[in-house]
């Protein structure tokens, strides 16, 4: 197998030394960082064709580095694969990761054979789309199939959210998680009563970061959650 070059994005010293153990009996060359700087300027001095990082870290989030690499690949047309290796990964940030092209997620505490693994995939050949299970029907599971008792719910729903919404961006704006916190429970079981499932899982997603003060995650989070409420605003509240 050909020579891989893998940055790990990791702050625990103890960690980034257990991932360099797991994976010397591989042809692949690591180049670890502690942090969002040094993971930036490491990749600004060679590129690499394999990033696996941790989400929490000291400077920031490392969904702002898979939003950047997503972004280049968009560019100039040359993917990056990318491995998410953190720990408290639910299906909302699942979701999340997934919009941001990740390749794969690795769940703290990670194996020595689960490391081997990832990366012998990276080096052989793309790991297999995974399956997505078709979405319930929301009349059916809430409302006992009243239709028009969901109808009216819609309807006061939509016309919530544009306060939800701006309430939302206020928060981000002065740094109030508390203030995104409630916005993003209240707006959690409202989507999950209209259907919209994955929008319902970056909510709680969102609430949950924010009920830890983790600011940069709750602000990514809520980022994709203002965009598909906004999108399910403008087809009426009709998508799915």
């Amino acid at each position: 197998m050909p020579a891989l070059r893998v940055l790990l994005l990791e702050d625990d010293a103890a960690l980034r030394l257990f991932v360099e153990m797991a994976l010397e009996p591989l042809p692949v060359q690591l180049v670890p960082c502690a942090t969002l700087a040094q993971a930036r300027q490491a990749l600004a001095d060679a590129a690499v064709q394999l990033v696996m990082t941790d989400l929490a870290l000291p400077d920031g989030s490392g969904l702002e580095l898979l939003q950047w690499l997503a972004e280049q690949a968009r560019s100039t047309g040359v993917p990056c694969r990318t491995v998410v290796f953190s720990g408290g990964i639910d299906p909302a940030m699942e979701q999340q990761l997934q919009a941001l092209q990740v390749w794969r997620v690795l769940h703290k505490p990670a194996s020595v054979g689960s490391l081997m693994a990832c990366v012998s995939d990276a080096l052989a050949a793309d790991a297999p789309p995974a399956q997505v299970a078709p979405p319930a029907d929301p009349v059916r599971t809430f409302f006992d199939g009243n239709r028009s008792m969901y109808e009216a719910y819609r309807a006061a729903s939509l016309a919530q959210f544009p306060k939800d919404l701006g309430d939302g961006d206020l928060a981000v704006q002065t740094g109030d998680v508390q203030a995104l916190r409630h916005v993003a429970h209240n707006l959690k079981s409202a989507l999950a009563m209209l259907g919209q499932e994955q929008a319902a899982r970056l909510a709680r997603t969102t609430e949950e970061h924010a009920a830890r003060s983790a600011a940069a995650a709750a602000q990514a989070s809520w980022e994709l959650l203002g965009q598909q409420v906004r999108a399910l605003l403008a087809q009426g509240g009709t998508g799915r």
